[in-house]
């Protein structure tokens, strides 16, 4: 991939890390968090000095990036207003008449773009479901209640909304507008695509699908004032304001690092930085003082404290060196390690055994299951080797997924009603996935499956068994797919 041969590789060290901090900071993440990384690069002065991908990710695989795509956004609405084809202060409901309910609301007729650029809209919550199939209707028909302008409260309807401000003005869905504009004459991949909204706009709120060395990529072009290589990709004066600090955001945040202030769909970070955050760690975390940016992506959903964790351990293992040393003594040794750590690896294992004494008196059993919130009718487990079978019944029919016992298995989930190139539209395909089980008890089995596809999301079950009867808990971490899958269940063998 060209990208790949316009970043420059260096060592840790010379450009003041030891290599062995850096394994520190990794080994931090997924050997002392647990967290299922699926990649971190770290970069300084713009070459890259570590890169790591946990299977099945790496480097020419495209990723959902989640909200990191709102900076995206940001960077075309930059570009329109250097065009002179918009202007910040212009309100909204100008682009909008057709959407606007008359008399339009007080509250929505103030609010510009800039209001949308900040989260600091009229409108007092999420102003669309995935439910409905015209985003940016709903928010500009959205009951408003107070000024735009003054408070910070976090939107994705206003993305989608300045999205389609893009179609309308430019002709283009973001991506294709971009991909002259910055793709290209940034070394990214020109094949950057988005998920769609259920009218079929660019959900750039949400759904850019690119790789990590993208991302970073582009977090370096914000980094030198929205220029690559002495072309001006963005307009400077806003890029540079889209990454500054416009409005308070503490009240609307319950986490420290979140709560540093934000740009236009941009955040503040500690240390005066600023970073592009995504649902899930989808991450590019940039220090400017330093001169570091932090790319990472993965899937943390459900690990609540994760972007705290990723701050911590940035600052505790990297940052005691980059504020004391631009390089250091090579340590050949040290990278060799650092470097044999760092090749594709797989993501974290569940803590336990790969088998229990029961397996033999629960293999190719079926367990009737009471009624329950799930709608599972009956569940069946055939072990074999290092693997199980999960049969199922519901709704839907019969389901089967394999596990890996202390290992991962990639298959597909067996539903194919979920969505994920287009927002309200099947798949009819079963979900890309990578499923691991473990025994945590000698007779309970915990199994979690990985959703690697289009979308990203987490499923775990745990199955106790007593005698002739088994107790089911499962959950999910997953925005809008493995709905059901939330609640207990007990049933008997048949």
């Amino acid at each position: 991939m060209a990208d790949r041969h316009q970043f420059q590789t260096v060592t840790p060290e010379s450009v003041g890390v030891p290599s062995a901090a850096v394994e520190r900071f990794l080994k931090r993440l997924t050997e002392t968090k647990r967290f299922p990384m699926h990649s971190v690069l770290l970069l300084r002065d713009g070459k890259i000095f570590s890169e790591t991908y946990w299977k099945p990710f790496n480097a020419e695989r495209k990723h959902r990036m989640y909200s990191v795509s709102k900076s995206f956004t940001s960077a075309a609405i930059g570009m329109l207003i250097g065009d002179g084809k918009i202007a910040l202060n212009d309100p909204i409901v100008k682009y909008f008449p057709d959407m606007a309910t008359e008399p339009v609301n007080r509250y929505m007729a103030d609010t510009t773009i800039r209001d949308l650029l900040m989260m600091s809209t009229c409108n007092y919550r999420n102003a669309y479901s995935f439910e409905t199939t015209d985003w940016a209707r709903d928010f500009i028909a959205f009951p408003s209640d107070h000024w735009g302008g003054h408070v910070f409260s976090y939107d994705t309807a206003a993305t989608t909304t300045l999205d389609v401000l893009i179609k309308r003005v430019s002709g283009m869905e973001l991506c294709d507008f971009l991909r002259d504009r910055l793709f290209r004459p940034a070394g990214m991949s020109e094949d950057i695509w988005c998920v769609q909204t259920p009218c079929g706009h660019d959900w750039g709120g949400s759904g850019i699908q690119a790789t990590p060395r993208d991302l970073a990529k582009f977090a370096v072009v914000c980094a030198n004032g929205g220029s690559y290589n002495g072309q001006q990709l963005i307009p400077e004066d806003y890029i540079r304001a889209a990454t500054s600090w416009q409005i308070d955001n503490t009240v609307r945040n319950s986490t420290m690092c979140e709560q540093q202030g934000y740009g236009y769909q941009f955040w503040q970070a500690p240390h005066n930085g600023w970073a592009m955050l995504g649902m899930g760690s989808q991450n590019a975390l940039v220090f400017p003082e330093q001169r570091l940016i932090v790319i990472t992506t993965a899937d943390t959903q459900g690990y609540s404290t994760a972007i705290e964790d990723i701050y911590d351990a940035i600052f505790d293992e990297l940052f005691p060196y980059l504020e004391k040393y631009d390089s250091l003594p090579e340590n050949e040794a040290g990278y060799k390690e650092l470097l044999a750590y760092s090749e594709t690896k797989d993501m974290p294992l569940l803590v336990g055994e790969a088998h229990s004494d029961i397996e033999s008196a629960v293999t190719g059993k079926t367990y009737k299951l009471s009624e329950n919130v799930m709608g599972i009718e009956s569940v069946k487990f055939d072990f074999e080797g290092e693997q199980v079978k999960l049969t199922w019944v519901n709704e839907n029919g019969v389901q089967e997924l394999n596990y890996g016992l202390c290992c991962y298995v990639e298959d597909t989930f067996p539903e194919t009603h979920y969505e994920a190139r287009k927002i309200g539209t099947p798949e009819n395909r079963g979900l890309e996935c990578h499923s691991t089980a473990a025994w945590v008890e000698p007779a309970s089995i915990r199994l979690t499956c990985y959703a690697t596809d289009v979308c990203m999301g987490n499923l775990h079950m745990q199955f106790t068994f007593d005698g002739d009867t088994v107790t089911l808990l499962c959950t999910k971490n997953a925005e809008n797919f493995f709905h059901k899958y939330i609640g207990f269940a007990s049933g008997t063998c048949a």
